[in-house]
């Protein structure tokens, strides 16, 4: 198997040439695959790959010794799960499954040689990290001051934007497989709160739904409403770089 969805994904950052994408697809990696709504790898595990998604949907968390859950983002095709493997063991955190799908598993090795290799490629993968933490930061204000309606409108935006970029929707519309309980745990909401909000967000005409679609009526004013603004996905300074 090749690394497509890797491929695609640093492409959207960086203008790959020929030998740069022969180089991605010759790393190889092995697939595995994985269950909805199983452990893809635990706090603490020790780590001897780099993964990045293959197929699917799967959400990074941290859990309290009580339960509680915090979903910290979701990942995507072509997300890579964490580049700190390249410089440490364990993992910190957890990873969940949220549909069945498949990962690569890229030698840490492997993909040092990679990036001492190619300056582009270089940029590709620290461009993705960059984003990241603007995900991340993104969601502690999200979290933090935004009201429920707000949190979710975000979130459905945010993830709409992703889904695009990666080819999983089209302009208004997309397949949504996230329980009403992992989008109250990303959101540190209650899931009778989240069910009570997105019927909410349905009745005043921003989203229409139909079991795991949500398809928006008007985008323009639900990123209003929200604050949403995806200038922090960077993606419009990144190509004036490459320009």
């Amino acid at each position: 198997m090749t690394l497509e969805a890797l491929v695609a994904r640093l492409s959207y950052y960086s203008r790959l040439g020929d030998g740069d994408r022969a180089r991605l697809l010759a790393l190889g990696g092995k697939v595995r695959g994985f269950a909805a709504n199983s452990e893809i790898i635990g706090a603490g595990q020790r780590m001897d790959a780099v993964l990045v998604m293959r197929e699917g949907w799967a959400a990074r968390f941290k859990q309290l010794e009580d339960g509680r859950r915090q979903i910290l983002n979701i990942l995507l095709p072509g997300d890579i799960f964490d580049l700190q493997v390249l410089v440490a063991a364990e993992a910190d955190h957890g990873v969940l499954a949220v549909t069945q799908g498949s990962l690569y598993a890229i030698p840490p090795q492997a993909v040092r040689e990679l990036l001492a290799g190619s300056g582009s490629l270089t940029m590709a993968f620290w461009w993705t990290q960059v984003q990241e933490e603007a995900f991340l930061r993104e969601q502690i204000v999200r979290n933090g001051r935004q009201t429920a309606q707000e949190r979710i409108g975000h979130l459905l935006l945010e993830l709409h934007r992703r889904a695009q970029i990666v080819n999983l929707a089209n302009d208004d519309a997309m397949r949504l497989p996230l329980t009403q309980t992992q989008i109250a745990d990303t959101l540190g909401l209650t899931p009778i709160h989240t069910n009570r909000v997105l019927r909410r967000l349905v009745r005043e005409g921003y989203i229409e739904t139909h079991r795991q679609w949500i398809r928006f009526l008007d985008a323009d004013a639900l990123a209003a409403m929200c604050d949403f603004d995806p200038s922090y996905f960077h993606l419009d300074a990144f190509r004036m770089r490459l320009g």
